[in-house]
């Protein structure tokens, strides 16, 4: 990634980033999949390091590989989904719907009136000079999960599955219970109180490299 250059002049993304200068799609494209590869990076590096020092373990926890993993598919699917939009024009109105999403995500983070305020005024300032290409009610702002949905025929695989896969890394990352029992083995112990056991609970790693190999872009 980091030896890619400008898009050349036969790209179709010279097409997509003249529909829209302001802001380009082949650079946000660019972020995007940068930030899948540096989830899925970290990974590695943790348990597959080019050096191995002699004393070396890898304990594998379930949660933060389906973390990385949703994470990596949540950034990759918006690239994809961009990109698979079979015209420079779709490419580009997907493109502008991220842009919006992102400028709401902004918004919501800020702390103060003045600068919301200004967020929503890069947002009507994209609707205005998108108004002769676009009407507003094509740009609205997707959703994690209808990118996803979107995005998995694009990459070999039913929505349902994918979609299956990334519930599992979004409960697994928010701490939720249910992934801890139907993404472990759980081996019940001694009872210490009537109906409740020690467990000890061992990850299915078959569950785990499901999540990394369908986040890899």
């Amino acid at each position: 990634m980091t030896q890619l250059g400008d898009p050349s002049p036969i790209s179709n993304f010279v097409k997509i980033n003249e529909i829209y200068v302001h802001e380009k799609a082949s650079d946000w494209c660019r972020s995007y999949l940068r930030a899948a590869l540096e989830h899925l990076l970290l990974w590695a590096e943790y348990v597959a390091p080019l050096n191995f020092p002699p004393d070396h373990e890898v304990t594998h926890s379930f949660r933060p590989a389906y973390t990385l993993a949703r994470a990596a598919l949540e950034s990759a699917s918006q690239a994809v989904w961009t990109m698979a939009g079979g015209s420079a024009r779709e490419c580009a109105r997907r493109h502008l719907c991220l842009i919006r999403w992102d400028y709401e995500e902004h918004r919501k983070s800020l702390p103060t009136t003045n600068a919301k305020q200004h967020v929503q005024e890069m947002d009507r300032l994209l609707l205005e000079r998108t108004a002769p290409a676009y009407k507003e009610v094509e740009l609205k702002r997707p959703n994690h999960f209808t990118v996803l949905q979107a995005t998995a025929p694009i990459i070999d695989y039913v929505p349902e599955d994918l979609e299956r896969i990334w519930r599992a890394a979004s409960g697994s990352a928010h701490g939720k219970v249910w992934p801890a029992i139907d993404l472990q083995h759980v081996v019940p112990l001694a009872e210490y109180e009537p109906g409740h056991f020690r467990t000890v609970r061992i990850p299915d790693v078959v569950g785990m490299t499901e999540a990394l190999e369908a986040a890899e872009p």
